[in-house]
């Protein structure tokens, strides 16, 4: 996906995903892709990446918007197979154990035992190696993360965020959903004069 700044001012460009029909409340949407400086009037980024999920966790205490979650363990998954996954923080050592194949098929699941604290951790889901949703961990929960069966992305301009910003997706401005048709993988945007972003 290519993103060229034709507006007046320096932006940064970055995108997410929408929230997954997930069986818990509070999951946040990540700043997934983000470029790493702000694009300059006419400049543009590139940003590349494959569909390949995981489960990561994170100590970012109360997970709220314009918190960054940089996952501090990133464990490979999917939606049939190794689809469930435990987190624990026993020995006060936190981490996943072995990705598992469960029900439901479809689905990304992580458990907590009754070692995890209240507040103290996040868990979510990633793809192509970096987070797209979190949620609060706690004691004894399960966390069911449902995706699209096809990824729906949204590209954004703003100021102060970065790739793991958490984000409030009710209040994103200069967002556009950007549409892949069947079989095309490779997309170009671009933020117009008016601050809104156009495809093709």
């Amino acid at each position: 996906m290519s993103l060229k700044n034709n507006s007046s001012r320096a932006w940064t460009f970055y995108v997410y995903q929408v929230q997954p029909n997930a069986g818990i409340d509070n999951v946040f949407p990540l700043a997934w892709l983000a470029s790493p400086y702000s694009i300059a009037p006419s400049a543009q980024i590139t940003f590349n990446w494959n569909t390949d999920y995981g489960f990561i966790w994170d100590e970012v205490g109360v997970v709220m918007p314009g918190v960054t979650f940089s996952a501090s363990e990133c464990v490979p998954g999917g939606l049939l197979e190794n689809n469930t996954i435990k987190f624990s923080c026993s020995n006060n050592t936190p981490r996943f154990e072995a990705a598992l194949t469960g029900n439901p098929a479809g689905s990304l699941v992580i458990s907590t035992d009754q070692t995890v604290p209240n507040q103290v951790f996040s868990v979510g889901i990633s793809m192509s190696g970096a987070g797209t949703f979190v949620t609060q961990a706690g004691p004894n929960l399960t966390s069911v993360f449902t995706p699209p069966s096809t990824p729906r992305y949204w590209v954004a301009a703003g100021t102060g965020v970065h790739a793991g910003t958490v984000l409030d997706a009710t209040d994103v401005n200069q967002s556009f959903e950007v549409i892949f048709p069947v079989n095309v993988y490779e997309v170009a945007l671009s933020l117009g004069m008016d601050n809104v972003w156009r495809q093709g």
